[in-house]
């Protein structure tokens, strides 16, 4: 199964998730897209949802400075 692996990188990276959100914000606002909204941000994040788009993925490792592999771990 994978997993999201966002939580460890913000506690390792000492980036708190409203930060975190602010900055999936401030992507998509540049790329003239449709702003997410906190609570399905927090879903992702804490592995609510079933699916995620591979636009929201793209994004968090931008974000996040870092690289699929790092984000997603398979258990």
């Amino acid at each position: 199964m994978l997993k999201l692996n966002a939580v460890k990188l913000l506690n390792d990276k000492g980036i708190t998730k409203y930060k975190l959100f602010n900055e999936l914000n401030t992507i998509r606002s540049k790329k003239g897209e449709k702003l997410m909204n906190y609570t399905n941000f927090l879903n992702i994040i804490n592995q609510k949802n079933k699916s995620v788009l591979y636009q929201d993925l793209d994004e968090l490792c931008d974000a996040l400075n870092c690289e699929i592999n790092e984000l997603l771990i398979r258990e």
